[in-house]
């Protein structure tokens, strides 16, 4: 069955292009247009006992394909589960201000690495400090670009161990069960590093600029004005175990700009789509906005990340290099003993089955079509 969102950048695809994309956004909508369909191709499992044939369709594993990310976020989620430690966990949001959105934009891997950058090493920096904790922290950062209205709205999640590892590495430091670091701090060290770097890259004429930044004074300006805006920066209630950490980390990684479940309608006809969103201004009031489908595509598109650019990202004790090592270290100075964290996850990947879903048999066999058959006209599409 097709998604409404693949049934918006399917209509999408056959009118007349108003506006041309990158490749790297066309392929983005080529891939969600053919995820599971018989142009991707795919193959068959038939029941020799009664009979029945189910048929699937490869899927294109383009990220940013809400029908594929589902199934790679439990894969995901999974492989976390041995990172976890008995400490309690915290959720912060570092979020850039608006003024930044247009030379972001024109810069994308460079304004986002600077972004991972001043994020982690507010964490890092902070988390060192004899006031506040002493030692090495370990958080996993995830990048989002969109807000709630598919406006864009780049900002990280970071989720934190509630402690750190000390600089001896001779303990670890747990932190108080409510507090981490202090918000107000943070977001004034978050943007003295973020706007460091900026003047840096500026300096250096390492940017492509606006109109409004060509000139020296343009970006004096700028600078000037975002030191003096309110940068959104919060941190979150702790979760009570790993368990929470786990589904709440599935739940930010592997999304995309909006989800099958908020979109309300869409007609083709009108070109109109429909979705609802949540308005923090006005006490999170769930409210439907009605976009033009050209919109609603432009919007989506806004979230597109650059090609190979990591968007998940792990610092401190959980920096992919010698983690395994780290984590022994933090579970045997806890004095913990690490069980196997079992069923925190669902698994809602659709793989073939072994039995015949009608009559239980397990004469279930695979039927692959044959080389160049015609993928349109096979029941089971076209090669795997």
């Amino acid at each position: 069955m097709t998604s409404k969102l693949q049934s918006i950048f399917q209509s999408f695809k056959k009118r007349p292009a108003s506006h041309s994309y990158s490749p790297h956004k066309t392929k983005v909508i080529d891939a969600i247009s053919r995820c599971r369909t018989p142009q991707m191709g795919g193959f068959a499992q038939h029941c020799s006992n009664c009979n029945y044939t189910e048929t699937h369709f490869h899927s294109c594993r383009n990220r940013h394909c809400p029908i594929c990310q589902s199934s790679n976020q439990y894969k995901w989620v999974e492989k976390q589960v041995s990172n976890t430690l008995p400490l309690p966990y915290f959720h912060a949001v570092f979020t850039l201000p608006s003024e930044l959105n247009l030379l972001i934009l024109a810069n994308p891997v460079k304004l986002y690495n600077l972004l991972f950058k001043a994020t982690s090493k507010t964490i890092l920096t902070l988390s060192m400090d004899k006031k506040f904790l002493g030692g090495q922290p370990g958080f996993t950062t995830v990048l989002h670009t969109w807000g709630r209205n598919l406006q864009f709205h780049p900002h990280i999640h970071c989720i934190v161990a509630g402690g750190c590892l000390s600089t001896n590495k001779n303990s670890f430091i747990k932190s108080k069960e409510t507090f981490f670091l202090p918000v107000s701090v943070m977001k004034v060290v978050f943007r003295g590093k973020f706007l460091q770097e900026l003047k840096t890259l500026f300096i250096h004429d390492r940017l492509v600029l606006p109109d409004d930044l060509s000139s020296i004074d343009q970006r004096q300006k700028l600078l000037d004005k975002l030191y003096n805006v309110d940068w959104i920066t919060y941190c979150k209630k702790p979760f009570d175990d790993a368990s929470h950490v786990i589904r709440y980390l599935g739940r930010y990684t592997h999304k995309v700009a909006i989800s099958e479940s908020r979109i309300v309608s869409y007609d083709t006809e009108a070109q109109k789509v429909c979705f609802n969103w949540k308005d923090y201004k006005n006490q999170n009031k769930i409210k439907t906005m009605e976009l033009s489908e050209k919109e609603f595509v432009r919007r989506f598109l806004l979230h597109v990340l650059p090609s190979r650019f990591m968007k998940i990202r792990h610092y401190g004790f959980l920096a992919n290099k010698g983690r395994k090592d780290r984590l022994v270290l933090c579970r045997r100075l806890l004095n913990m003993i690490c069980n196997k964290v079992i069923d925190l996850v669902k698994s809602k990947i659709v793989e073939p089955l072994a039995c015949c879903p009608k009559c239980g048999s397990c004469s279930y066999d695979f039927i692959f079509p044959e080389h160049g058959h015609n993928t349109e006209a096979s029941a089971c599409g076209g090669s795997p």
